[in-house]
């Protein structure tokens, strides 16, 4: 062996193996971050359905919980049959997200003592205009419990 001991080969990584560790590492955490993202506006979609949900069932018990005269008087100012279309005044959530509401009643055509009373809330997305890109950005849901004219809790 000429020139002295030989040396071993050196152990640890080259500059390349840590460049390429690192570009997938990174890769599979912009991934991690777009699931996060997702996720997130899921979970908040969930949220404002389940909270219109609440605003829509508590419209209805209120309305149902009232004697038809006074329900009808509540929606119109007035006593008159149905059909009955009002709109209510909207009610503000958590994070003042703002829910629309309406109310439908309707005589069924099987009996004149049997109504439908439907409620109606409707939100927006942050930011957007009701009716913005074709209503791209609304939402809506409903509720509804047959009734009869004599019935109230």
């Amino acid at each position: 062996m000429a020139g002295g001991a030989v040396r071993q080969r050196e152990r640890g990584f080259t500059l390349l193996e840590l460049l390429v560790t690192l570009g997938i590492t990174t890769v599979g955490l912009i991934g991690l971050l777009a699931l996060h993202g997702t996720i997130v506006r899921g979970n908040d979609a969930t949220s404002r359905s389940a909270e219109a949900q609440q605003v829509a069932n508590a419209t209805l018990e209120s309305l149902r919980a009232q004697r038809i005269g006074e329900m009808v008087q509540t929606l119109t100012g007035s006593l008159k049959a149905p059909p009955i279309d009002a709109t209510l005044t909207p009610m503000t959530g958590r994070n003042n997200r703002t829910y629309r509401r309406r109310a439908v009643i309707t005589q069924l055509p099987a009996s004149s003592s049997l109504w439908r009373v439907r409620v109606e809330v409707g939100w927006t997305d942050d930011g957007a205009t009701p009716g913005a890109d074709g209503g791209r950005y609304d939402h809506s849901l409903a509720v509804e419990v047959l009734r009869t004219v004599e019935e109230a809790l």
